[in-house]
């Protein structure tokens, strides 16, 4: 027996999950565009927001500009989120000054006329920018800011047939419900293809129709993308066909998952996945999730009978949940029956501790993931741009993602030609 005596924890890896201004993960994830709210998010009253480690507060002026602002008066430090949306910007509840969307103070209203212009006091503000009905802001250094990247998945410049909807994650979380850990343990969830056999087949389930929905043992090999790292996983199916599918990890914080839904009953190929999700540190130990998707159109309009393929909510054939999606309400004793990712990444800790990991050979897509992002961490140490920065506008079109399903009769399954 190993004795649980006198034993000593050693801290998480603080390089790789710590986020804040100045720890070395959290400046890589300040070279990029994070999410921080969905577009329609922003109406009549202010957000209160919070993203790596740090306190904002959003709003859209009157006149449809967004702005992203610390979150407390430059005055007496009240916090905005109380404040009153004007035409020009935002008003503070206390004082009455008035910040427009770039943190100019506008107006002083207690102040004599003129003062305001005369003190130009300004709001530590962040840029932001919308895309996809997803509102992003940029905390890096000025002179690194780099062009929003557009990905094939919502490039849709020369595409009639989707419109892009900007979503959160089922109820302020990411995929499966998870919110109260470390971005990281959940980032990895999307390369551990293996937990599906596991946790949502073997433990809890099965926990999904169709094609994933099997306890059949699938081949997997992890590898390096262009811009990430992905999963190969290749399963034949009871009718048949074989299934290869493929979900990507894209540096620092994007991750592509196909549809979860493929039933595998008809030939399918390269079914991409339909959407693009952020797995947005709000601070060390807690996790947002945000997407772009790529809605179907019929007749012009967005399919009501389509939906996402990252959904958690999954049913069987009479309609019932086999996979809740409620579960942050769940009793514990029916949560302790049938945990879910957001019992077993919650679950690793608020933020896990490596060194007490004894990984094994089906955790290489971990250890990929986790050396890329060693490397990003390296490259802005000695000031330079780290993978998935681009300037150039002439390549930041359609840029190629690497996650889909495709399903194929075993006999013409040729894998060379599926990769």
């Amino acid at each position: 027996m190993k004795q649980a005596y006198g034993r000593i924890i050693p801290r998480e890896n603080d390089m790789l999950t710590h986020v804040g201004p100045g720890t070395p993960m959290g400046e890589v994830l300040r070279r990029y565009w994070q999410p921080i709210a969905t577009s329609d998010e922003l109406q009549e009253l202010p957000r209160r927001v919070r993203i790596l480690g740090e306190d904002l507060v959003a709003f859209r002026d009157r006149r449809g500009r967004p702005g992203v602002l610390d979150l407390h008066c430059a005055h007496r430090g009240t916090s905005l989120e109380w404040g009153r949306v004007e035409p020009d910007g935002l008003r503070c509840c206390y004082h009455g000054w008035l910040y427009d969307a770039e943190g100019r103070v506008i107006d002083m209203p207690c102040e004599p006329p003129g003062y305001a212009e005369r003190r130009k006091v300004e709001q530590p503000a962040y840029p932001v920018t919308e895309f996809g009905g997803l509102v992003f802001v940029y905390m890096g250094p000025p002179d690194t800011k780099p062009l929003f990247p557009m990905y094939d998945v919502y490039d849709i410049r020369h595409r009639r047939d989707v419109v892009l909807k900007g979503m959160r994650l089922w109820d302020d979380c990411s995929i499966g419900y998870v919110r109260d850990c470390n971005w990281l343990q959940h980032y990895e969830n999307v390369v551990d293809p293996w937990h599906l056999l596991a946790l949502h087949t073997m433990i809890s389930g099965p926990q999904f129709v169709g094609a994933l929905g099997t306890f059949e043992r699938p081949t997997i090999e992890f590898e390096e993308t262009p811009i990430g790292v992905r999963y190969q996983l290749v399963r034949d199916l009871p009718n048949g066909h074989r299934l290869f599918r493929a979900a990507e990890c894209v540096v620092p914080n994007i991750f592509l998952v196909p549809n979860i839904h493929e039933k595998g009953d008809r030939p399918v190929e390269r079914d991409k996945a339909s959407e693009v999700s952020w797995a947005v540190p709000v601070d060390d130990t807690h996790v947002m999730g945000l997407s772009i998707v790529a809605w179907p159109l019929v007749d012009g309009e967005p399919d009501p009978a389509w939906r996402p393929g990252t959904d958690t909510v999954t049913y069987d054939e009479r309609g019932q949940k086999i996979r809740p999606g409620d579960q942050r309400n769940r009793p514990y004793d029916d949560r302790q029956r049938r945990p879910d990712d957001m019992e077993a990444q919650e679950g690793q800790r608020a933020i896990a501790i490596h060194d007490l990991e004894n990984l094994a050979s089906s955790d290489r897509g971990i250890v990929l993931l986790r050396r890329m992002l060693e490397r990003q961490i390296e490259a802005v140490r000695q000031g330079r741009d780290p993978l998935n920065i681009l300037r150039d506008p002439g390549q930041n079109y359609a840029i190629e993602t690497h996650a889909f399903d495709t399903v194929r009769p075993k006999e013409t399954a040729d894998l060379a030609s599926v990769w």
